[in-house]
């Protein structure tokens, strides 16, 4: 997944890093905001959400989360901020390098203003859609290992086929996912773990018939070290290799080629 397809089929990438709690967070905004506006991203919006929390309370109470959104024009890409997280999102992937880039920088600007002190959570994770050709079908462009069975029944109609492998090396986590499912006249589907999602949907990917396949693979480091970009870089380098991997090990070779 490192050199660029003519035809991609990411619809959705995602990073996202965990730091310490920014308790004066707002207090920051305003500068965040206009470092982040001047670099393309001006479309800046506040949402409150609210949580029931059940555990921990004599009385369930509802709490009210702030978080901050900082998107590009065409709302195809942009950061998620609240007192922990720092989220970039895009529906308009191109390759990882400008990707990378993108959301260092908005790192950047959050540790610029707040100077934060440790990270500990790292997270990349992408969404590809498998949208088969005319006269073809998903069994084409995945392999058999992730298909179950979705064309066992032929007589039946499928609702979905979901295939998840979890593995884990040392302090990260690596959980693939491949997802067969049949909709009618709506974009590519986002997990419900992903939701709300801010973002458009770029024109290919905005209009799905029939049965297609979700790729979802979600790769991830917990362990808590002192703010360092580098370091950090580096550690979102690791986990896209090794999404990569798992991408290349979940689609055929025929897949490769009409994606090249």
């Amino acid at each position: 997944m490192g050199k660029k397809m003519n035809n991609a089929p990411v619809y959705y990438a995602l990073a996202q890093v965990k730091f310490n709690t920014l308790a004066a967070l707002a207090t920051y905004v305003p500068a965040i905001q206009e470092n982040l506006r001047k670099a393309g991203y001006p479309d800046f919006q506040t949402i409150q959400l609210a949580h029931l929390e059940l555990i921990g309370a004599p009385v369930p109470k509802t709490t009210v989360a702030t978080r901050y959104l900082f998107l590009n024009s065409r709302k195809t890409a942009g950061f998620i901020l609240d007192q922990s997280w720092l989220t970039y999102q895009t529906t308009d992937y191109d390759t990882f390098e400008p990707f990378l880039s993108a959301f260092l920088f908005g790192l950047q600007a959050i540790h610029k203003e707040a100077v934060l002190n440790y990270s500990e959570r790292v997270g990349v994770r992408y969404l590809d859609a498998v949208l088969p050709n005319a006269n073809e079908s998903v069994t084409d462009y995945l392999q058999p290992c992730v298909l179950g069975l979705s064309g066992s029944f032929p007589d039946r109609s499928l609702v979905h086929t979901l295939s998840e492998t979890r593995t884990v090396l040392d302090k990260t986590t690596l959980v693939s996912r491949a997802i067969v499912h049949t909709q009618q006249d709506r974009g590519a589907a986002f997990p419900e773990d992903l939701q709300p999602i801010h973002l458009t949907l770029i024109a290919k990917f905005a209009q799905v018939t029939g049965q297609y396949a979700i790729i979802d693979t979600d790769g991830w480091m917990e362990d808590r070290q002192d703010f360092d970009l580098d370091r950090l870089a580096t550690t979102l380098d690791s986990l896209h290799k090794n999404i990569g991997r798992s991408f290349e090990k979940m689609v055929t070779p025929h897949a490769l080629k009409v994606w090249d």
